[in-house]
């Protein structure tokens, strides 16, 4: 009997370790993997036409193996940006392969892997990149807030309150950028404070271009008391928060957006529901806010965009050559000059794709022996050199 029980611990003993093994191992499971038999294929016979059937054998495994979850972010904003960008590195989600074969086949070389691929980081990596892109979409921005925590008292409206705080904080971590206004930048600051108090739209983008923002976001923050309620015996002291909110192209002072939000707050305190009501609107509608703003930015981009280029050390018959070399690029709309001073000409090019392709198109033109390298490039800015 003893020695029976001394094995019924034993059993009990090992029992336990496994089952402690196990849920280790539960804790610790390896990524999400699919194992994948494809081909790839190359023009060529050489063994760098065969690396690149290897390469596109990996390729093609990613893509299947992840096929389902690439399928469902189809109809997502920027989905050929993220997917180009993904599948550009894709053997980096394969975390092992093994060539099954090599042949040439009428010129064409070919290759067999098996391959296992980690869909969980290239999903990981999908979402990733989603979101810088998307960020990336976002302009730069400087935000001016006016705001009034009571319209029923005497006290002027004032800049840099806590609508705007809430707005700017969120956009930071939305990862917008925000130009700086910070120290040496005081009295520019004042300017375009001054300038959003007085309304005065081509000044507040004009200060907005001088801080290298792309856009001018203008609020006019609001409270005001609405009434009382009863709860619980104690009066509660109603206010609605309202914000309206204008955004501009700093080039052009061109209106991009202009849309109000609203929330309401209550307090036991009858003087300072102001404030409260502000941050609570601005909370609120941070996100809104932000998608707005970026929508109409991005939609402007996609429909229509006006590209202002610089060419310094540019005579006149220089830009004339440069116009006509321009006109024939697939893409350009028009051309304008808008100033020749001093041998530098400030151009608007209107283009349908994103600056980048510009600036890339304007460095390949052969114009009368001249060319042309670019020594600055912002959103909707590039600053060109001419090379003689």
């Amino acid at each position: 009997m003893a020695s029976t029980s001394r094995f019924a611990a034993l059993v009990f003993v090992a029992f336990g370790m496994g089952g402690g093994l196990a849920m280790h191992s539960a804790s610790a499971m390896p990524p999400a993997t699919k194992t994948i038999t494809m081909e790839g294929r190359a023009a060529g016979t050489n063994a760098n036409a065969m690396e690149q059937a290897k390469q596109d054998a990996l390729r093609r495994a990613v893509e299947q193996a992840c096929g389902t979850f690439i399928n469902s972010q189809s109809r997502a904003q920027n989905y050929t940006a993220v997917y180009d960008k993904v599948m550009a590195s894709a053997a980096g989600y394969v975390t092992e392969f093994e060539v099954l074969s090599r042949r040439v086949e009428a010129g064409t070389s070919i290759c067999e892997v098996r391959a296992v691929v980690s869909t969980e980081s290239f999903e990981s990596e999908w979402t990733r990149l989603a979101h810088t892109i998307e960020a990336e979409g976002n302009p730069r921005c400087i935000v001016v807030f006016i705001e009034d925590n009571d319209v029923d008292d005497d006290r002027p409206a004032k800049a840099n309150g806590v609508a705007q705080s809430v707005i700017e904080n969120f956009f930071l971590n939305k990862g917008v950028q925000l130009m700086d206004r910070g120290a040496g930048e005081e009295a520019r600051g004042r300017d375009i404070t001054l300038a959003a108090m007085n309304d005065d739209v081509g000044k507040l983008a004009a200060m907005a271009a001088s801080f290298k923002a792309d856009v001018a976001v203008r609020g006019n923050a609001e409270a005001r008391r609405a009434g009382t309620t009863q709860l619980g015996g104690r009066t509660l002291y109603k206010w609605s928060g309202t914000i309206n909110v204008r955004a501009y192209h700093a080039d052009s002072a061109q209106m991009l957006m202009a849309n109000s939000y609203s929330a309401s707050h209550s307090t036991v305190n009858s003087n300072a529901g102001g404030d409260e009501a502000l941050r609570k609107c601005a909370e609120e509608q941070a996100g809104a806010i932000l998608r707005d703003v970026g929508e109409s930015w991005r939609k402007r981009q996609q429909v229509r965009r006006v590209c202002q280029i610089t060419l310094e050390n540019c005579s006149r018959k220089e830009y004339k050559m440069f116009e006509e070399a321009l006109r024939e690029v697939d893409g350009v709309q028009d051309v304008k000059l808008r100033e020749l001073v001093n041998n530098v000409c400030q151009v608007e090019v209107d283009w349908s794709y994103d600056l980048e392709r510009l600036v890339t198109r304007i460095e390949e033109l052969k114009a009368g022996g001249i060319a042309f390298e670019a020594s600055e490039q912002t959103h909707d800015r590039a600053t060109f050199k001419i090379r003689k």
